[in-house]
């Protein structure tokens, strides 16, 4: 596979592109599934083409969270806050004026963000560890610690436990999102699966780790984003917590399931689709330049898509590794009108289809059989 999170900077570059193996394992004693291949770090988010407030439905769902988290501590009191992988701000920026905001990010995207919203909050740009809350006076500095999708991105899971209990006061809170296994593994998702997804966690999983780092569940939310996530809640103790809510435990059948979708990608009811276009001449696009479009289309690397459309301004003019597909605006779908386009970015179909109804091809998505007109 190449690097999901990976855009070429020229066609031929993208063509060149390096692949690496790619193989999950679960953890015989805590659950937890990984990638066997860990990618460094300074490879994988060096040059991070992911802008967290470019994608609208993203936007919402933080806009909720934020509702979430003040009413939880409300909005006058001086909370103090730290999240761990900020991105651009998408988050702190929506959080009361009244909290003391921090945001720890190593990533070339919140160094940037971070100068433009300073006054908002502040910005400690290196990986979240103990060193960093150490050298960075953070000991025991905060009522909340939070991080939303960035368990998956961190190697070292026991450090950053470490490091969120260090920061918070005695009985601070521990906010967590994290894609849900089972919701995966339920709809057969196995575009989600590539190397900057370093992990993946069920409620059983995450327990029993942050049990270890001496943290207890307070609450859990399942909720839609990224096609199924948990939000959990967890208490600093003072020693490791021996309370564990189990989640209906992941069967091989399950993971079986996910093998054959994935060995049969070709014979969907999409794949059908293009097939018959392309074979009269026809022309297919993809909407959204994200991971789960490099997986999805390396994964069918001999159907040739003439662009993908993507929203994001850090990736226009970029290319797919590999297949060396071109990321183009949403104008093209007018101006370079093509029969079908796929929403790679299933999980934001809605958002996608509405924001785009002058096309007048057909909207497809990658995890769906049927194929709708977008009037």
């Amino acid at each position: 596979m190449p690097l999901a999170g990976q855009f070429c900077t020229t066609a031929p570059q993208a063509k060149e592109a390096a692949r690496f193996p790619l193989t999950w394992v679960r953890c015989a004693t805590c659950t937890l599934v990984q990638v066997s291949e860990d990618i460094p770090d300074d490879l994988l988010y060096s040059n991070y083409n992911y802008a967290s407030s470019s994608v609208g439905p993203l936007v919402a769902h933080f806009k909720d969270y934020a509702a979430v988290l003040a009413a939880e501590y409300g909005t006058k009191t001086a909370t103090n806050i730290l999240e761990i992988g900020c991105n651009d701000g998408v988050l702190l920026n929506q959080l009361p004026s009244s909290w003391v905001r921090y945001g720890v990010d190593p990533s070339d995207v919140a160094r940037r963000a971070g100068g433009a919203n300073s006054g908002t909050y502040t910005l400690v740009d290196q990986p979240f560890c103990m060193e960093t809350v150490e050298e960075n006076g953070l000991m025991k500095r905060f009522d909340v610690v939070t991080g939303s999708n960035c368990l998956a991105h961190i190697s070292d899971l026991a450090g950053v436990f470490e490091a969120a209990h260090a920061a918070l006061k005695p009985e601070g809170h521990f906010w967590v999102e994290v894609h849900d296994l089972h919701a995966l593994l339920d709809t057969q998702q196995w575009d989600t699966i590539y190397h900057e997804h370093k992990v993946e966690w069920s409620l059983e999983s995450l327990q029993l780790c942050t049990a270890l780092a001496r943290f207890s569940l307070k609450k859990i939310q399942r909720i839609p984003i990224h096609g199924g996530s948990l939000r959990c809640c967890f208490e600093k103790q003072s020693a490791p917590s021996d309370t564990i809510v189990f989640d209906p435990p992941t069967t091989p059948h399950s993971f079986q399931d996910l093998r054959e979708a994935f060995t049969q990608r070709y014979e969907t009811a999409a794949v059908h689709s293009f097939n018959r276009v392309l074979a009269r001449g026809g022309r297919i696009a993809a909407y959204g330049a994200s991971g789960r479009a490099n997986v999805y289309l390396n994964q069918l690397s001999d159907i040739p898509f003439s662009y993908i459309v993507d929203e994001a301004d850090l990736r226009l003019g970029k290319f797919l590794p590999c297949v060396a597909v071109p990321i183009v605006s949403p104008l093209s779908l007018r101006e370079d009108p093509v029969e079908i386009c796929l929403v790679t970015a299933w999980n934001y179909k809605e958002a996608i289809i509405s924001k785009n109804a002058a096309f007048s091809g057909k909207w497809l998505t990658a995890f769906s059989d049927s194929c709708a007109s977008a009037s």
